[in-house]
C-alpha cells in the first residue's frame, strides 16, 4: 500500500467533508474509546458509532435493534470450532458508522483494531471490484490479525443493499477464553487507533465449549 494511493483515496473519500489538516474527520474535545474516558465516540463535527450486529437473531445475546443509532456494544460469545476456519462458525459481526451532527452517515478511511483475546477474522473489501480497498494484517507479529483498514464504507451497486454506507468486520476466537476489545476509528494514515480521537469500541467476552 503506497502513501500516494492512501492520500488520493483519503481526498476522494472525505474531501467534501469538514476535515482537519491530517485528513481525519474533524472532532472536538477528543474521543476516548479507552476504559478510562469513553465519551461516546468523540464530540464535534463527526462522531464514530460502533456496534455488534445481531445477524438477524443468530446472535441471541445482542439486541435485535442494535445499530449505529442504538448500539449494543457488549457480547458474551462461545468460541468457534477450529474446524470452521474463518470467519468462524460463532464469529461476532462488528459494524460501524461515521455520523454527522444531523445523524447522517459519512464516508472516510477507517480501521478496526483488536486488543486482548481473539482476532479479526474478516475484513471485506468495501466495494468489490471498485476503487476502495481493505487491508487485514498482524501488526505485532503474534500470528493473529489485529488491524483491518478500509479506505471507505460499503458501497453496493444494488440499491438498498443491507449494510450500505457502513463499515464491516468480523472477529473470532477458536481456543481458550478471554476478553476482546475492538476499537473502530477514523484512520487516514492506516496505522491504527492509538493516535485517533474519532473512535468507538465494542467488547466480546469469549467462553469455552468446556
Amino acid at each position: 500500500m503506497s502513501f500516494s494511493r492512501t492520500a488520493v483515496l483519503t481526498c476522494l473519500s472525505i474531501g467534501a467533508l469538514a476535515v482537519g489538516t491530517t485528513g481525519a474527520l474533524a472532532s472536538h474535545d477528543g474521543g476516548g474509546w479507552n476504559d478510562s474516558g469513553d465519551d461516546g465516540g468523540g464530540r464535534g463535527a463527526f462522531r464514530a458509532a460502533s456496534y455488534i450486529n445481531s445477524d438477524g437473531g443468530a446472535n441471541a445475546n445482542v439486541d435485535s435493534d442494535s445499530s449505529c443509532f442504538t448500539p449494543d456494544q457488549y457480547d458474551r460469545q462461545r468460541i468457534s470450532s477450529k474446524s470452521s476456519g474463518n470467519p468462524g462458525n460463532r464469529n461476532v459481526h462488528n459494524d460501524a458508522c461515521f455520523l454527522d451532527m444531523n445523524g447522517n452517515k459519512a464516508d472516510g478511511p477507517a480501521s478496526f483494531q483488536s486488543f486482548g483475546a481473539g482476532y479479526i477474522s474478516a475484513c471485506p473489501d468495501p466495494d468489490g471490484i471498485g476503487p476502495k480497498y481493505a487491508v487485514l494484517r498482524d501488526t505485532n507479529g503474534d500470528g493473529r490479525n489485529d488491524l483491518c483498514f478500509q479506505s471507505g464504507y460499503q458501497e453496493s451497486a444494488v440499491p438498498g443493499a443491507s449494510g450500505n454506507e457502513e463499515f464491516h468486520a468480523r472477529v473470532n476466537k477458536n481456543s481458550g477464553e478471554g476478553r476482546q476489545q475492538v476499537v473502530w476509528c477514523s484512520d487516514a494514515d492506516a496505522d491504527g487507533c492509538s493516535d485517533e480521537d474519532v473512535a468507538d469500541s465494542i467488547t466480546v467476552s469469549w467462553f469455552s465449549n468446556n
